[in-house]
């Protein structure tokens, strides 16, 4: 398979200053990282030297929320996906697929029967086209299910996806606007948008609803080439999602967990090799209900550690 990206000279690839960042859409070869459900659009998901061929990128991480008290609710999340690129319908306009799996260890509360796992499985189809230098489109559909596949119920089956573009203001601000499909029990739409300001190479702001990042590169370990990169961040996350249940003596139900992430994270990056980042957040707002509406809980506030690896 040829490079996926594109090879017309008035739009020239090249690895942009934070290649995690949704401006890196527009600066050339994809790239990202994205969480199953909500992948924040202009934000591209092949490492930033693409690689020649199907294969792109391989993923897993790890996230530990602590359960805090006897009310608390904690969950270790495993999640694994790769992405594979394909010039669909042709080499300027690339289709990258994102199959994936997840599963959720549950760990409280004490007095509410929770699934003690859950499952995510999902594969996004995602059409990224630049159609000028300074308008650009993110479209993306994902059939998932989401279950404890312990029922047999259709309404562990979802689409999601979104419909985003983005305008260059200037050579160091693109405004971004469009919508996030989330398809959950209580959130099935939301607008999404802001700014994407890079003020130079080494600092990279994504305003952008509803998931902004701050980011500022760093040079602790003497790296200057853009090939590896260390990078500083603080992010926010929309978090939790919903999962259809088996309940002891009563019908299928859904299951829905909500939460805010606030979260300050380190990762190195490098041009197509190993790379590698680790977290520790706050996530508070947290809520769980249930379709039939009983019970409702608000879980404590806790704290999060993930880690991740790419290839």
């Amino acid at each position: 398979m040829p490079p996926v990206e594109p090879a017309r000279p008035e739009y020239p690839a090249r690895l942009a200053s934070h290649p995690d960042s949704p401006a890196g859409v527009w600066q050339g070869p994809l790239d990202n990282d994205p969480p199953p459900e909500f992948s924040p659009p202009i934000k591209q998901e092949t490492p930033s030297g693409a690689r020649a061929g199907m294969f792109q990128k391989a993923m897993f991480d790890a996230t530990w929320l602590a359960r805090t008290g006897e009310g608390g609710l904690g969950m270790t999340d495993l999640e694994l996906k790769s992405v594979l690129a394909l010039p669909c319908p042709t080499i300027d306009w690339p289709m990258l697929i994102t199959p994936g799996f997840a599963v959720h260890y549950t760990d409280g509360p004490a007095n509410v029967a929770m699934p003690a796992r859950l499952y995510d499985a999902y594969i996004q189809f995602r059409w990224l086209h630049r159609f000028s230098p300074e308008w650009a489109t993110d479209v993306s559909l994902t059939p998932s299910v989401f279950s404890d596949f312990e029922q047999s119920s259709s309404d562990g089956f979802r689409l999601t996806g979104h419909a985003a573009a983005a305008w260059t203001w200037t050579p160091a601000t693109k405004v971004v606007f469009g919508v996030g499909y989330f398809n959950r029990l209580h959130v099935k739409v939301l607008p999404i948008g802001g700014l994407i300001w890079t003020p130079d190479e080494d600092t990279a702001f994504d305003l952008l609803f509803p998931q902004p990042k701050l980011a500022r590169r760093i040079y602790w370990t003497g790296q200057t080439t853009k090939e590896v990169q260390d990078w500083v961040y603080l992010s926010a996350e929309f978090g939790g999602g919903t999962w259809a249940i088996a309940r002891e003596g009563a019908e299928p139900d859904l299951l829905d967990i909500t939460d805010y992430r606030l979260i300050v994270g380190m990762e190195r990056k490098v041009a197509g090799g190993l790379e590698a980042r680790v977290e520790i957040g706050y996530v508070f707002g947290r809520r769980v209900q249930y379709r039939n509406g009983d019970p409702e809980f608000e879980p404590s506030d806790t704290v999060l550690l993930r880690g991740g690896v790419k290839y």
